[in-house]
């Protein structure tokens, strides 16, 4: 766009800018939508109170084949879309105050969840690179109940350096994880239980972390972050980290129609050497509830 232009339309954009722009915290932000305003601006040629449905449909086909072409993350298109889309809402709510027409609508809003969806998906592993994945690992236990710990649980790698033997505890409604850092303990599927349990039974070591080295201390982020180049490089897919994995549990839960605010709270929050409580009914329910709603399940390794 050429300065002249981009001058213009920000004079017609001068009052409604900066009372959009009034509430942002920092110029790094302010210059991130600015830069996405001006980018749209310069697509349609437009005022941004005058454009159409069209208009922004057929902005969204130009970021989708940039996406489709490898140029675009599709998280950064959803960031463009979604930021459009606050400062149309902002115009939307603001109208008579801005003395815009009564007639002026939000665009953007049909597609921000849209792209959001595919931006949550396009990050996470497919289906299919996991069932491969999980193959290559099979040999490897620990390997295998790390890879099931990030894509079932939605552990991050600090987390999962950081559990000790003594950090799981069976309960008489199944086995939980008192996850270090976070407030509420996590339940355990089955699936996920069967398979931490396989690993426990091979462990050679007595050392107190639930995952280690040869010298019996605890992993490092580096440590998981080689193990899935060389697990992923042996599948053959993709050289996903372990924060797609996570990624991809999050993404099955919403698929589930889990609500944002449960996610949220899970997300973040054995037999032989694990202690147990025979002695207590039950433990944060509302954990046991939110995992057994997704119908995915790990398979142990086969021999």
């Amino acid at each position: 766009m050429s300065q002249q232009k981009e001058q213009t339309y920000f004079i017609h954009l001068k009052k409604i800018w900066e009372g959009f722009t009034a509430s942002f915290k920092n110029e790094i932000t302010k210059a991130s939508y600015q830069s996405d305003v001006i980018e749209f601006l310069d697509f349609t040629e437009k005022d941004f109170t005058e454009i159409t449905d069209n208009d922004v449909k057929q902005y969204f086909e130009y970021l989708q084949k940039k996406v489709f072409e490898k140029n675009l993350a599709p998280s950064t298109m959803a960031k463009k879309i979604r930021e459009l889309n606050s400062l149309s809402n902002y115009i939307l709510e603001n109208r008579q105050y801005l003395e815009i027409s009564e007639s002026y609508q939000n665009h953007f809003s049909a597609y921000t969840k849209l792209v959001e969806e595919r931006s949550k998906q396009a990050n996470s592993v497919p289906v299919e690179d996991i069932d491969k994945l999980l193959i290559a690992a099979k040999e490897d236990y620990q390997a295998y109940c790390i890879i099931t710990l990030l894509y079932r649980i939605g552990l991050s790698s600090t987390e999962i350096i950081k559990l000790k033997l003594k950090d799981m505890n069976i309960y008489e409604n199944g086995a939980y994880l008192n996850v270090p850092g976070r407030r509420k303990a996590v339940y355990v599927p089955e699936d996920v239980y069967k398979i931490m349990n396989l690993y426990l039974q091979y462990r050679s070591d007595e050392s107190e972390y639930f995952f280690f080295n040869s010298r019996g201390n605890a992993l490092n982020a580096m440590y998981i972050s080689r193990m899935m180049k060389k697990y992923t490089l042996k599948a053959g897919i993709h050289g996903y980290s372990a924060e797609s994995l996570r990624n991809s549990c999050i993404y099955t839960m919403a698929s589930y129609r889990l609500n944002d605010a449960e996610i949220a709270e899970e997300m973040n929050i054995t037999e032989g050497p694990v202690k147990r409580y025979r002695n207590i009914n039950y433990i944060d329910d509302q954990s046991r509830g939110i995992r057994n709603m997704v119908k995915i399940k790990v398979e142990l390794p086969e021999d």
